[in-house]
């Protein structure tokens, strides 16, 4: 309670109590009024900001894992912008390897929309709209980009397959072991027929060894002859190996092919012999580009080793006259 305040009635000669005006009385209670509010909100501040309330507290900690989040995609992006710089250098390298043409940078980096793919985003009104809206720009862009390289990629796939194939049809090992061969005749060119006794090409090569002896398909393709001829070739076997490219297998003493069947590189296509016009048991075999004979020689090279290749030479070495 307030204190108690008298006054001296000099009329009545006694002490009297003192009364506020109603106007005073008013004016006390709003200051008190106003007194209590700022104290309570003094207090409320201080206690919000010294210990906040648990909703508070749980959209503080929300607000720290959606930044720690937004780091880690950051650093993802980072990271895989890295990653497609990498592949574009290997698949620049692999270009070289398969002779395909570069790719463009221009194409490499793939253009994408600008902010109308984003409308709804905008729509939105966020408070964050920039940053949000830099990030799902920067995830179109990897994304397309990885689109552009994977294509590439199939396009490195399918010219690899097929590069594959044209070296394995290539032809590119010699017809006969060389545990099966006597000598090699690498004449490539005119020279004396040892038949007709007269100078007369030669263009392939005379592998000789004894009748039966294996005859090897020399790079893969299909079998386009397989039978006797009477042009003085004898029994004959031709593989068309694709690419423009054919070899002649002639004088065999048999073969184990038809026409049509597909053949591998070094399957087993005939037997030696002495069909034809010949002077011995031989294997005259030609490789024909374009439909015109070329040497032979420059074949081997392609799948032996440097040990074989060397003792086809040898063989070479030791006789010079072809035997058709």
């Amino acid at each position: 309670m307030g204190k108690v305040q008298f006054y001296y009635n000099s009329e009545t000669c006694n002490y009297e109590r003192i009364r506020p005006s109603r106007t005073k009385v008013i004016r006390n209670i709003f200051l008190y009024a106003l007194l209590s509010l700022s104290l309570a909100a003094s207090t409320i501040y201080f206690l919000s900001f010294h210990y906040p309330s648990p909703k508070e507290v749980s959209l503080e900690i929300e607000k720290d894992n959606l930044q720690f989040k937004w780091k880690l995609l950051e650093k993802e992006s980072e990271n895989l912008d890295l990653l497609i710089s990498a592949l574009w250098i290997h698949d620049e390298e692999m270009r070289r390897i398969l002779e395909l043409d570069s790719l463009p940078i221009e194409i490499r980096k793939a253009g994408f929309g600008g902010s109308e793919s984003y409308a709804r985003l905008l729509s939105q009104r966020l408070i964050f709209e920039e940053k949000i809206v830099g990030a799902y720009s920067e995830i179109e862009k990897l994304r397309a980009q990885l689109n552009i390289q994977d294509a590439s990629l199939d396009t490195l796939m399918k010219s690899a397959m097929e590069r594959d194939k044209f070296w394995a049809s290539i032809p590119a090992i010699q017809p006969v072991e060389n545990k099966d061969l006597r000598r090699l005749s690498t004449v490539f060119g005119m020279r004396l027929h040892p038949i007709y006794r007269k100078w007369m090409p030669h263009k392939g090569f005379d592998f000789m060894g004894k009748t039966g002896v294996p005859i090897y398909a020399t790079g893969d393709g299909t079998i386009k002859l397989a039978q006797m001829t009477y042009g003085g070739f004898g029994k004959l076997v031709v593989i068309d190996h694709g690419y423009n490219y054919e070899t002649r297998y002639a004088h065999l003493n048999s073969f184990t092919v038809m026409h049509g069947q597909k053949v591998k590189r070094g399957e087993l296509i005939g037997y030696m012999g002495n069909s034809g016009r010949s002077a011995g048991p031989h294997l005259h075999y030609e490789v024909l580009k374009d439909g015109v004979q070329v040497n032979p020689i420059g074949f081997f090279e392609r799948e032996m080793g440097a040990d074989a290749f060397a003792k086809l030479l040898d063989h070479a070495k030791q006789v010079t006259i072809p035997l058709d």
